[in-house]
C-alpha cells in the first residue's frame, strides 16, 4: 500500500528517530565495554554502531529531500534522493566492514591478544537483542511506505547483529583460552558486512540508472495495453522507479483513420487502466502513433 507523501514523511522520520536514539545508545554502551573489558571485537562492533549513527542521520534527511512535491526543476519529484541516501549508506557500511577487518587482522598478526573480561560477554549479549529488534522494527516500517533507504538502514542494523553474534562467539571463545577468536571475530564480520554493502549499493545504483524494478510488472502492463479497445499494438514500454513509486512510458499503435480526439480517449483509458493496475504507479506518459505511420516507418 502506497500512504500519502505527507504521512509516509512522518512515518519515516519518527522510524529513522527510533533507529538514531537507538544507534547512539548502542554505540556508547559497546564502546564502553569494549574498553572495560578489553574486547578488540566490542570495540570494533561498538565503531560499527558509530557508523549506524551516521547512516541514519543521511537517512533522515533523504527521507526530507524525498517528502518534497515535483517542481519546475524536479519534475518527477524528489523520490531519487532516497536512492542516493540509501546509497551512501552502504558506502559507509563498507567502509566500516574495511576498518574491523584491517583491525582484526592487525592484532591477529601481532600476536598480542589480552584475554577479554566478562563484561564484555554480557555487553554483546545485551547489544545483540538489542540489534535484532531495531532492524524488525525499521525494516517493517520501511516495507510499509515502500522506503529503500529505511530499508537499507534496517539491513544496517542486522549486519550490527550479526556483528554483535560474531563478537560473541570470538569472546566467549576467548574467555575458554582461545584468545585470537577475538580479533578473528572481527574478520568474520567484516567479510559479511563487505557483501552486504556491496548488494545495497548495487540496488540504489539500479534505481538511478533507471533499471526495469519489476519485469512481470512490465509484462502485466503491456499485456494490459495490448489488450484494450482499438489498441493494434504496444512498443517501447518502459518502468522506473522514483522513491516508491513508478512511472511509465510507451507507444501506443492504434487503428487506422481514427481522429485525433478518438486517439487521445484511447490513450486516456489505456493510461486509467495502468493506474489502476498498481498503486504504485504515480504517472503514464502515452505517446500514439496511427497504423499507417508504424506501416510507413517499416517500409522505410
Amino acid at each position: 500500500m502506497v500512504i500519502d507523501r505527507k504521512e509516509r514523511y512522518k512515518l519515516g522520520r519518527k522510524t529513522a528517530w527510533i533507529s538514531l536514539f537507538g544507534n547512539i545508545f548502542l554505540a556508547a554502551f559497546k564502546l564502553a565495554v569494549g574498553f572495560l573489558g578489553t574486547s578488540a571485537a566490542m570495540i570494533a562492533d561498538g565503531v560499527h554502531s558509530l557508523s549506524d549513527v551516521i547512516s541514519t542521520i543521511v537517512i533522515m534527511v533523504s527521507l526530507k529531500v524525498s517528502s518534497r512535491p515535483a517542481d519546475e526543476e524536479h519534475p518527477y519529484g524528489h523520490g531519487k534522493a532516497e536512492a542516493i541516501g540509501a546509497k551512501l549508506v552502504a558506502l559507509m557500511l563498507m567502509g566500516a566492514g574495511v576498518f574491523l577487518g584491517w583491525e582484526g587482522i592487525g592484532k591477529i598478526v601481532a600476536g598480542d591478544v589480552p584475554v577479554p573480561g566478562k563484561i564484555a560477554l554480557w555487553g554483546v549479549l545485551i547489544s545483540l537483542v538489542v540489534k535484532e529488534a531495531l532492524f524488525r522494527y525499521v525494516y517493517k516500517i520501511g516495507k510499509e511506505i515502500s522506503s529503500k533507504a529505511l530499508i537499507t538502514d534496517a539491513w544496517h542494523h542486522r549486519s550490527d547483529a550479526f556483528s554483535s553474534l560474531a563478537a560473541l562467539v570470538g569472546i566467549g571463545g576467548a574467555l575458554l583460552g582461545w584468545s585470537f577468536l577475538d580479533p578473528l571475530a572481527a574478520v568474520v564480520v567484516a567479510g559479511f558486512i563487505l557483501k552486504v554493502g556491496w548488494q545495497l549499493v548495487s540496488r540504489a545504483v539500479d534505481e538511478l540508472m533507471d533499471a526495469v524494478p519489476d519485469l512481470d510488472l512490465q509484462d502485466r502492463l503491456e499485456e494490459i495495453a495490448r489488450k484494450s479497445r482499438d489498441v493494434i499494438g504496444v512498443e517501447n514500454l518502459r518502468l522506473r522507479t522514483n522513491g516508491p513509486y513508478y512511472f511509465v512510458d510507451l507507444q501506443l499503435i492504434v487503428k487506422k483513420g481514427l481522429s485525433a480526439y478518438s486517439a487521445h480517449e484511447i490513450a486516456a483509458r489505456v493510461k486509467q487502466e495502468l493506474l489502476e493496475e498498481d498503486e504504485r504507479i504515480q504517472d503514464v506518459l502515452i505517446h500514439v502513433d496511427p497504423e499507417e505511420i508504424k506501416e510507413d516507418s517499416q517500409n522505410h
